[in-house]
């Protein structure tokens, strides 16, 4: 008897345990987690040639976007800080609500690099969202 009891206590101490999980009744309900802006990406590609390509890219809120300034810099590390690269920094303004572009740098020597990006997007959904993107690579 006493198993028996000691069973059941475990199965209902275990049981009670579980949580339940409530799915939204609305479809249509998206939470997002910038103001103006519903993503932003870099991605920073080295060619065996040296050749860096950063392609950055965003969509802006519908009904909420209105501008967006992009600043693009390709770093190389030195020691422990990073220094922008001669030639390699770009600011780009844009009204468009779906934004892509492209820039390119020939890197002078091998090392470790990065694309530094930060996306300042401004609308009518509250503050500028200020995105910082940072994509390492390693030239060899």
């Amino acid at each position: 008897m006493k198993k028996f009891i000691a069973l059941l206590l475990c199965f209902l101490f275990v049981f009670g345990l579980t949580t339940v999980a409530y799915a939204s009744d609305s479809d249509d309900e998206i939470i997002y987690r910038y103001n103006n802006t519903e993503s932003a990406t870099t991605s920073f590609a080295i060619s065996s040639t040296g050749y860096a390509t950063v392609k950055n890219s965003y969509k802006g809120r519908t009904g909420y976007f209105q501008s967006a300034t992009i600043t693009t810099k390709v770093q190389k590390k030195v020691g422990i800080i990073w220094v922008t690269v001669s030639g390699g920094s770009w600011t780009d303004n844009s009204t468009s609500t779906n934004y892509s572009k492209s820039h390119s740098v020939q890197l002078s020597s091998t090392g470790t690099y990065r694309a530094h990006v930060v996306f300042v997007i401004s609308g009518t959904g509250g503050s500028d969202d200020k995105i910082t993107k940072n994509v390492q690579k390693t030239y060899s």
